[in-house]
């Protein structure tokens, strides 16, 4: 598959692998050159369904942001989602970080459109199915990326042949780390927080600068769960977009020669 060119200045490729264990793959992907959209969700399978809702999560994400932030708002002011993007005691280059707020409630409509479905199903208090979800948002003439997250799949910045993670994970093994590591150790995919199992989330949202010959990578933990952080810097050293297709595959034969425990899914973004 070769890489999806959007606005004409990014350069993107992704791939999925179930691993060499399990039989489903369970991660569900998007990239969508006219909106510059790139979506990556990892289902949970042992609360079952994981493959339905990473791919419905996908969806509906794909959905909501085409229907309430299209690449260029109506400027008539027909809708009340026009009329507060477009007011015009603010300026246009302040539109990105308003834009947030939007996609926080789309994501938090993705959640409850998943819960409601999971009581349909009568699987409430956190047993019903669930997926993580990471998303980044490219934004046409501006240097700028929209980010957001809930679960512990990541997105990176990969500047000046250096690593650096942009999201961290809403695992009890990461609050456990971060407050000082006391008390038993938590098993490092327990998650706080998913899409899906529960009625109410907070996913962490940015505006990031993209700075010339930045990279971006977005993952499942069946990459992070495999590799070190330096092995993948390793891998990714001197990507370009000619290049993008077998970076990530090089990325997921890694994994999957580490062990391939689990779903691989990779999405590369460069200029």
């Amino acid at each position: 598959m070769p890489a999806v060119r959007i606005f004409n200045r990014y350069f993107v490729h992704g791939a999925s692998d179930p691993g060499r264990v399990r039989e489903i793959n369970e991660d569900a992907m998007l990239l969508n050159a006219e909106t510059g959209l790139c979506l990556l969700a990892d289902g949970m399978g042992g609360h079952g369904r994981g493959d339905v809702a990473s791919q419905r999560t996908v969806a509906e994400v794909e959905r909501l942001v085409g229907r309430h932030l299209p690449v260029a708002p109506a400027s008539n002011g027909s809708t009340w989602l026009g009329r507060w993007l477009k007011r015009p005691s603010r300026a246009d280059n302040a539109l990105p970080a308003r834009q947030l707020d939007v996609l926080a409630d789309i994501v938090r409509e993705a959640n409850r459109a998943l819960y409601l479905s999971n009581r349909e199903h009568g699987a409430v208090d956190g047993t019903g199915s669930g997926t993580t979800l990471v998303g980044c948002r490219l934004l046409p003439g501006m240097d700028r990326m929209q980010i957001f997250h809930v679960g512990d799949s990541r997105l990176y910045r990969w500047r000046g042949e250096a690593l650096q993670a942009l999201t961290a994970d809403h695992s009890l093994y990461r609050q456990w780390h971060d407050g000082g590591q006391i008390g038993r150790q938590p098993p490092a995919n327990q998650l706080y927080q998913a899409i899906g199992p529960n009625p109410a989330i907070e996913p962490e949202m940015q505006l990031v600068e993209i700075a010339p010959g930045d990279g971006f990578l977005m993952c499942s933990d069946g990459l992070t769960g495999m590799l070190e952080e330096a092995e993948i810097a390793a891998i990714l050293s001197g990507l370009a977009p000619a290049n993008l297709a077998a970076k990530t595959q090089a990325l997921i034969d890694a994994a999957n020669a580490a062990g391939g425990k689990d779903n691989i899914t990779v999405v590369l973004i460069c200029q």
